[in-house]
């Protein structure tokens, strides 16, 4: 497999080759190039020759003015005159011809040739020309083949070389932001395909739509917070704008003004020293236009005379009365419900009280047969043999499970409590049984005789707690549950020189 050249592989062997070229052939350029300095030559080759049959001659093969001519006579015109007659009167005129021919076929040859390598680069140019107008598939696919090869290259070489592509991306950016600033066509172009990707994205997608919205208000709020001009302007046009719907549009004007309505009866109703102001505010203005207009003065007193009639007229009169009855009735109805719920509410507490006794009246009288605890009925469950003891167990398992119950064959009811039995069923010592080190000594006759006083001289531990009572209310302090809050301390105290010292 043939490895590819890379670029700058590529780029090195061009240029030596150009270099090679150059040393091989430095003669070789242009064809117009050689015909030129071909035609300088001949010109210089021609100024040298002293006879007017050479100049015509030239002029008739190559077809040369006389202003290309240059004659020696300028220089030197006494010694031209000699010279030509000697050279006019020389034996070698005929070789002289012969170089002008050898010349002219010269110039013939290379004429045609510039002549042909034109016309061909004419005609290739055309069919070039034709080709892309008739749209040649082949040529397009090589070319576009070519391209994807590139292109894969090129994305294969940037994605492995990080400076590549960070140098790639500057240059682009670089001509984009030259042919931006300085093509107004291009920017127009631009101005318009974005201006049109924009509008599309926001009537298209809800996002982008919501974006610019946010951003559009961020940015106004900012510029109108730190531009006074603008603000100004933006108070001006919110103004006139309000203004001329409030004229224009009758719906929008009774909003206004119900809106307004409202907010002045709520200001009124919820802040004091507007109402107090308010009420003065109406008060002057009454009693302004009271002294100042005579047929506004006779409105107020006809309008007093006719509320006070109808106030005191007979229908008034009854439905005042009506609406008196009616209240008294409510209020007595709602009494009488305040008192039906009151019952309602005694007879529940009674019966849940009911229960809560019925609940304590067995107290912690069960006894456990693993821990030796006194519990309540809802802490045990009655014990039985066969749960426990199974006789498919062997002799060992049987004789430490019997090791953790004390029980006796009487016929007596037996409880255990629900954590020994869970534990005793997986063969596992529970942690409160007495077995497991947690058995109470006897206390001794000697101690049983002390007082409470005795007893504390002789402890070897005195504990300091706080002592609350844990039901509140009217029950005494004699029969109340008691409990301890806070952190409890065991003092050791040394009773030696106490022992010794008491009879």
């Amino acid at each position: 497999m043939v490895r590819k050249k890379s670029a700058s592989s590529k780029v090195r062997s061009r240029k030596e080759a150009y270099k090679r070229r150059q040393q091989v052939h430095p003669h070789i350029s242009r064809s117009w190039r050689v015909l030129i300095v071909t035609m300088k030559a001949v010109k210089r080759f021609l100024s040298f020759r002293h006879t007017a049959e050479a100049v015509s001659c030239v002029q008739n093969v190559l077809s040369i003015s006389k202003t290309d001519l240059i004659y020696s006579n300028c220089v030197n015109r006494g010694r031209n005159i000699h010279t030509q007659d000697k050279f006019s009167n020389s034996p070698k005129k005929n070789e002289h011809f012969d170089d002008l021919k050898i010349i002219k076929d010269i110039v013939k040859k290379m004429v045609t040739r510039v002549c042909r390598l034109d016309n061909e680069r004419k005609r290739q140019f055309e069919k070039r020309k034709k080709n892309k107008k008739s749209g040649n598939n082949a040529n397009s696919e090589k070319s576009t083949s070519k391209l994807s090869r590139q292109s894969k290259w090129w994305k294969k070489k940037s994605s492995q070389n990080v400076l590549l592509r960070e140098q790639q991306f500057e240059r682009s950016r670089k001509f984009y932001r030259n042919k931006y600033k300085n093509n107004i066509a291009f920017r127009d172009k631009e101005k318009a395909r974005s201006n049109s990707h924009i509008s599309i994205k926001y009537h298209t997608d809800s996002n982008v739509r919501e974006k610019i919205k946010a951003h559009s208000k961020i940015y106004c709020r900012h510029k109108y917070y730190n531009n006074t001009v603008f603000r100004e302007k933006i108070k001006a046009k919110s103004n006139n704008v309000f203004l001329n719907k409030y004229y224009n549009s009758i719906d929008f004007r009774n909003k206004v003004k119900t809106k307004s309505k409202i907010h002045l009866l709520n200001k009124y109703h919820n802040n004091s020293n507007f109402r107090n102001q308010y009420k003065a505010r109406a008060k002057t203005q009454v009693l302004k236009k009271y002294y100042t207009d005579n047929s506004i003065r006779l409105k107020m007193i006809q309008r007093a005379l006719n509320s006070y009639r109808s106030n005191n007229a007979l229908m008034a009169r009854k439905s005042r009365q009506l609406y008196n009855q009616r209240r008294r009735i409510l209020k007595k109805y709602a009494t009488f419900q305040s008192h039906k719920c009151t019952f309602k509410h005694t007879n529940i507490y009674r019966e849940n009280f009911k229960k809560f006794q019925k609940i304590i009246r067995e107290g912690p009288d069960y006894v456990c047969l693993s821990c030796g605890l006194a519990l309540f009925r809802n802490q045990v469950i009655p014990f039985v043999v066969e749960k426990y003891i199974k006789e498919n167990m062997s002799y060992e398992i049987k004789k430490h499970i019997q090791s953790y119950l004390k029980y006796s064959s009487s016929t007596e009811q037996k409880w255990i409590c629900k954590s020994c039995s869970d534990k005793i069923k997986t063969r596992q010592i529970p942690s409160r049984s007495v077995v497991n080190k947690l058995k109470v000594c006897d206390v001794p006759t000697e101690l049983k005789e002390l007082n409470n006083l005795e007893k504390h001289l002789i402890a070897l531990r005195l504990p300091f707690m706080k002592i609350v009572n844990l039901t509140s209310g009217k029950l005494s302090s004699r029969f109340a549950q008691k409990g301890t809050k806070g952190p409890l301390h065991c003092v050791p105290s040394d009773v030696q020189d106490t022992v010794t010292i008491l009879p």
